[in-house]
């Protein structure tokens, strides 16, 4: 048993191990990269299963499945922020340029 290796393990955590095996432990890697793996997809799959559930309820029972993808989609991706400053500033150039034109 590598000494190093448990130490390593103890102090980082299980999520963080695989990033310091060596490449001489590269069946060890590989295994410890698709046991992490399938806790991730695991936790993904149970959240949008909880999401579906929430919006596809009695009272919303005429969703289409579209509807429930768009909704799944935006409900998953609530890590993303607008560029608000962005938008602002294309609105403002439509805005310019669309009235000049009217003249």
């Amino acid at each position: 048993c590598n000494d190093t290796l448990k130490e390593k393990y103890e102090r980082v955590g299980a999520a963080e191990f695989a990033r310091f095996i060596p490449d001489t432990m590269a069946e060890l890697r590989i295994q410890a990269a698709q046991t992490l793996s399938m806790f991730g997809s695991t936790y993904l799959c149970e959240r949008l299963f909880s999401l579906m559930k929430l919006n596809k309820t009695s009272h919303r029972n005429r969703l289409t499945d579209q509807h429930l993808h768009s909704i799944l989609r935006i409900s998953s991706a609530q890590s993303l922020t607008p560029n608000t400053d962005e938008l602002v500033q294309k609105m403002r150039r439509h805005q310019v340029s669309g009235s000049s034109s009217d003249k």
